[in-house]
């Protein structure tokens, strides 16, 4: 029942990930676009998304060492090591993001576009993983019981 908990609200995580991915593309879309106005509009919605990029970010820190996530307790050495490396690689890619989003330009933000579109593809995949690992972890749970 307790890991039947810990999926559940591990689902619910990566849904809301899943929501604020869109919006980052949507923003990404705008900053990308020829039309200037357009381009402002879209930096000014990356700078809005600034929190939730940061709530990914945490997503990605808060499984690294615990004992008590499901990922390391359930996982063989491999599975783990991959779900390990595509956190440590969305942090560092969300957090260079980040980094220097506060000095885009309405002009430059057209070039870090593509960059965003590598990390939305990056953490879809990572949930597809993870939702893949969490339907393998509840398989071995089931067939304990």
């Amino acid at each position: 029942m307790a890991f039947r908990d810990t999926s559940d609200s591990l689902r619910q995580e990566h849904l809301e990930i899943l929501r604020l991915t869109e919006q980052f593309e949507e923003a990404l879309a705008l900053a990308g676009s020829d039309d200037f106005s357009a381009r402002q509009k879209g930096l000014a919605d990356l700078r809005e998304l600034r929190p939730a990029l940061l709530g990914i970010s945490r997503h990605c820190c808060c499984d690294d060492g615990v004992l008590e996530s499901p990922y390391h307790r359930y996982l063989d050495t491999q599975h783990y090591a991959k779900v390990d490396t595509q956190h440590q690689n969305i942090h560092r890619l969300v957090l260079a993001f980040l980094r220097d989003l506060p000095y885009a330009t309405a002009d430059s933000i057209a070039e870090s576009a593509p960059q965003g579109g590598d990390l939305v593809q990056k953490i879809r995949d990572h949930i597809a993983y993870e939702e893949d690992m969490l339907d393998y972890i509840e398989e071995l749970c089931v067939a304990a019981t």
